[in-house]
């Protein structure tokens, strides 16, 4: 019988502008007719419903990823440490490599940016707080953490989170020496997901420890209520078709060819690899499919055994999550994360030590695992016959990088870049202190002031100019109080320069004439006007309060609004804009 322990959940969040509640605007009541005040109440909250119904919300999209990070030590001496990373032992375990470890760990979450990451191999919630810090470095923040650590494992599974960790418990696997499974209930925009992390005990064993586990882990399940959302994700040391692979290996094969990861979890039904197909039947039967099957066999691994590929580090999915309501899985959307970066040749590029693996720390390497990461959705389950998008199938961009990139079907993940400007489902974002990008006809949802990691998935140049026509998605990472600090307002800035098209400039004051921008000292650059009538009478002093610098076979200020430029009165000109023009 698995024994339920609470654990504690460290929750942090980080105060910011957006926090603060903003100033109610009151209208005067028609009329001076005073309503009672629960008359007011209900008519707000009746309008409130109304709006909300009529507006639903966008349906969140996120990632889970699991990534066993190959022993993440903190540097107190605890006794309980394996050999190598004794802090200040003769392998060398020190300040220095911990820091090398952690920036090397952080690259590689920073990168696949998952929404919620289950993690294996973390020594203690020290060594948790050391990697979230790492990860707020590179601008990747998780306020959200729990770990199993009631136990005193050498090494434990742990969670990060952008989402608040309702309550976390660990199911208690017996045996000397075992490992608890972490269960994190996580609430994703009201909807309630169950995440059970996993390390199973290695292959130096037979299966009979694996089963262990796999009986504890079943029961933690059937004990949910109902039609639960959940999943089951972590290093089970077993491949996805283990009772397969089981009879190739009589040392492990204890238990009658029975395995934990196919007979005890159910994905096997019938002799045969339960599918997608299997789970939509609703049977009563327990059962899970796991996500290697998305992939050719040939990529079906994650970590090499004896130098043959493995996959021990999987995510199982229940028929909850291809349902129509609550959280779904986003079908085909399952991949491992394997950059260059994370290979030497061949092989995986793992943390690495002399001696084979048992001397002093090199400060090389990442993980002997590769992460595995699926997307899900509180929108309804819908099949697909192609790979999904998912943001870990994306690389990280910088929006200076973007000018240097092809054009058409692209996968880049551009982060913290802030929506400067705003024109219809036009806009145009900027890295501060960097450069700017035009999206044009994809910014419906996209909001001035605020600040996103954005898939861009198409680019295109409109003679000559760098645009984003596609967005896979997005999620806005926060706000910014002022967009005119990311404005050109260098006073020799030069708007011809390359790199600054698409910037937005303003205020700058100037002449206006023979549709040219006379500004600076002795510079110009054309004007374009969206709609003739905002052009002012030429000759005028003009100020420009801002504008985008676009690029039509040469540069250009674009000017779309009224509000974007005015005349300065003066004493020997009086014209205005045509559309106000005194006769």
């Amino acid at each position: 019988m698995s024994i339920k322990n609470t654990i504690k959940v460290q929750v942090f969040r980080n105060k910011s502008a957006s926090d603060a509640p903003a100033a109610a605007e009151h209208a005067p009541d028609p009329g001076n007719f005073r309503r009672p005040a629960r008359w007011r109440i209900l008519t707000a909250a009746l309008i409130v419903a109304v709006f909300a119904a009529a507006v639903p919300a966008r349906a969140e999209r996120f990632m889970v990823a699991d990534y066993n990070l190959e022993n993440l030590f903190d540097l107190k001496h605890q006794g309980t440490e394996y050999p190598g990373y004794v802090p200040g032992g003769q392998s060398g375990w020190d300040g220095s490599m911990l820091k090398i470890k952690l920036d090397h760990l952080g690259r590689v979450i920073s990168d696949l940016s998952p929404q919620i990451i289950g993690l294996q191999e973390v020594e203690s919630e020290r060594a948790l707080q050391r990697l979230r810090q790492a990860l707020r470095k590179r601008g990747a923040d998780y306020p959200n953490v729990a770990i199993a650590d009631i136990r005193s494992s050498t090494v434990k599974c742990a969670l990060l989170s952008v989402y608040p960790v309702s309550s976390a418990t660990e199911i208690r696997v017996p045996g000397e020496g075992s490992r608890n499974i972490l269960k994190a209930a996580i609430d994703i925009n009201g909807e309630r997901l169950v995440v059970f992390v996993n390390h199973w005990k290695s292959k130096s064993g037979p299966e009979s420890r694996r089963l262990v586990y796999a009986r504890a882990l079943a029961k933690a399940v059937k004990d949910l209520p109902e039609n639960a959302d959940y999943l089951l994700l972590g290093d089970f040391n077993s491949n996805y078709n283990e009772f397969e692979s089981i009879q190739q290996r009589p040392s492990l094969n204890d238990t009658g060819g029975k395995t934990g990861i196919n007979h005890v979890l159910g994905t096997v039904s019938g002799g045969n690899l339960v599918d997608e197909s299997r789970l939509a039947e609703k049977s009563a039967e327990f059962l899970h499919y796991n996500l290697w099957l998305e992939l050719p066999e040939k990529r079906r691994w994650s970590a090499l055994f004896f130098n043959r590929p493995q996959s021990p580090d999987a995510v199982l999915l229940p028929a909850a999550l291809y349902d129509d309501h609550g959280i779904s899985y986003v079908d085909n959307s399952f991949d491992k994360f394997d950059p260059g970066y994370l290979f030497s040749g061949d092989v995986v590029n793992r943390w690495q030590r002399t001696e084979n693996g048992r001397g002093r720390h090199l400060g090389r390497g990442y993980s002997d695992h590769l992460p595995v990461y699926a997307c899900f959705t509180t929108s309804a389950f819908s099949p697909r016959t192609e790979p999904a998008v998912c943001a870990g199938q994306f690389e990280n961009a910088r929006i200076a990088n973007l000018y240097a990139s092809k054009t058409g079907a692209v996968r880049h993940r551009v982060k913290r870049c802030a929506v400067i400007y705003r024109d219809k489902d036009n806009a145009v974002v900027r890295h501060k202190g960097g450069r700017a990008v035009y999206i044009y006809k994809a910014a419906r949802d996209l909001d001035k002031g605020r600040v996103y990691n954005i898939m861009v998935s198409r680019l295109k140049r409109y003679y000559g100019n760098l645009e984003i026509t596609g967005i896979a998605d997005f999620r806005e990472t926060g706000r910014i109080s002022d967009p005119q600090s990311y404005y050109v307002t260098d006073p020799d800035a030069d708007f011809t320069d390359p790199g600054l098209r698409n910037a937005v400039i303003g205020p700058y004051s100037g002449r206006y004439a023979d549709k040219r921008f006379f500004y600076g000292n002795n510079r110009q650059i054309r004007l374009y006007f969206a709609d003739s009538s905002l052009a002012p009478e030429s000759p005028a002093q003009v100020r420009i309060r801002h504008a985008r610098i676009g690029f039509h076979k040469s540069p250009e200020l674009v000017i779309e609004k009224p509000e974007q430029i005015e005349v300065i009165p003066d004493p020997t000109y009086l014209g205005t804009s045509k559309k106000n023009r005194k006769k």
